[in-house]
């Protein structure tokens, strides 16, 4: 690629830069390479800011003949690596700037984020171009979340999370044992799922993944309460009784070791001197005798 000018202002600056006629390009059809020029046109292209300003770049580009009689594509745009896209009026690195902010940012928050670096966007093209980017490869979690939500009336849906990252993994419409064993046996793995009291999901999980642990949102049955602390224990290294007491205490002070406590002249009076505390007198004026 040549660069043919430069010109900075104070809105923008302009690159005007041409593909070598010289250079071979590859089909996008079947790959050949040619170098039999049909016509030229300008691309115009968006890049990243270059010291705050917007970058542009106008890139003339040759339109070749393919020369394999066999292809179906008569004629094909060359594309110049790392620089042009087919359809794509922004470099990658741009486009991978605008992909980046939406994904933290989302729509309206990434546009005026943009509006600061000077890429001027709508939201709705930012929450376009999210939706493009591809969803990461779903790995099988070691803790599953399995509950329902309401779509609308009494419609309902199901929805798996991964316990650990709390990042939503699928979700589908109803709430159906068969449908959550098919997935549990298509993604192995599963050691411990947690769900609600729904008789329809611990059957999913008894069907799709036998061996993991399921506890329950809501009051677990004897059974499921001894599995729970038997796997914590072992997990942890503790006695199960320690683990059942930790899991039936409700407040910390009843988890926690204290020393026994020596009798004090004061405990005939500490009902006394906690409910004035507890009324706001915090100083001398706590004495019987004291006048308000």
């Amino acid at each position: 690629m040549l660069v043919v000018s430069t010109d900075v202002s104070d809105a923008v600056v302009a690159v005007r830069s041409r593909t070598r006629s010289s250079v071979p390009a590859g089909c996008t059809g079947c790959g050949e390479l040619s170098v039999w020029c049909h016509s030229r046109y300008v691309r115009r292209l968006a890049d990243v800011p270059l010291g705050g300003r917007p970058l542009r770049i106008d890139l003339s580009v040759r339109r070749l003949y393919c020369e394999n009689p066999a292809c179906p594509k008569v004629t094909f745009t060359e594309q110049v690596p790392g620089l042009t896209v087919r359809y794509q009026r922004r470099t990658p690195l741009m486009q991978r700037l605008v992909e980046d902010v939406g994904v933290v940012l989302a729509g309206r928050g990434g546009a005026r984020m943009l509006r600061i670096l000077n890429v001027t966007l709508s939201r709705s093209t930012v929450l376009t171009q999210l939706m493009r980017v591809p969803l990461p490869p779903l790995e099988t979690p070691r803790v599953l979340g399995v509950d329902d939500f309401a779509f609308y009336g009494g419609t309902y849906g199901t929805l798996l999370v991964d316990a650990t990252t709390r990042l939503p993994l699928t979700l589908w419409e109803g709430r159906d044992a068969e449908q959550l064993s098919r997935w549990l046996r298509a993604h192995p793995g599963v050691e411990v799922a947690c769900r609600d009291g729904s008789l329809a999901y611990r059957q999913g999980i008894t069907a799709g993944a036998p061996d993991a642990v399921a506890s329950t949102s809501g009051k677990a049955s004897p059974a499921e309460s001894r599995r729970s602390h038997t796997s914590v224990a072992r997990e942890l290294g503790l006695d199960r009784r320690t683990v059942r007491k930790y899991a039936r205490a409700r407040t910390w002070q009843e988890v926690m070791r204290r020393p026994p406590r020596t009798p004090s002249t004061l405990d005939p009076y500490l009902d006394y001197l906690q409910q004035r505390w507890d009324e706001g007198q915090h100083g001398p004026s706590l004495r019987p005798d004291a006048t308000t």
